[in-house]
């Protein structure tokens, strides 16, 4: 995926594969592919995502990971280890690589997650 600022003419940096992984990351979670038809005048993934993110995460995630949340686990479930890996998304994804974390600190986030999940299974 191209970050938006190699469009403007910026230098190549670690930021475009931050962005391409906070892509793919939001890809994964919710089935829709940056380029899908429902990305027209200005709506992009990132866009979505963001405008649901955390209380309406359940209306852009892939229906086949959300379950409709209707046990109390999947409610924890959610908010435990969804919510923070779609915000590492978001976070990769932001328009200006500025905004965007490095990957030590992605990987960071992503392990910690990993290692809660583990110890709450």
């Amino acid at each position: 995926y191209i970050a938006p600022e190699y469009c403007m003419g910026y230098k190549v940096s670690p930021g475009y594969d931050v962005y391409a992984f906070g892509i793919l990351i939001l890809e994964m979670l919710t089935g829709r592919r940056p380029m899908d038809a429902i990305f027209t005048d200005g709506l992009s993934l990132h866009k979505l995502v963001s405008s649901a993110f955390p209380g309406r995460l359940g209306e852009v995630l892939d229906p086949h990971l959300s379950h409709g949340y209707r046990h109390p686990c999947d409610r924890v479930f959610m908010r435990r280890y969804m919510v923070p890996l779609i915000e590492v998304g978001l976070l990769c994804s932001m328009e200006s690589p500025k905004d965007r974390p490095g990957m030590g600190e992605v990987c960071a986030r992503i392990l910690s997650l990993k290692e809660e999940f583990f110890e709450f299974c």
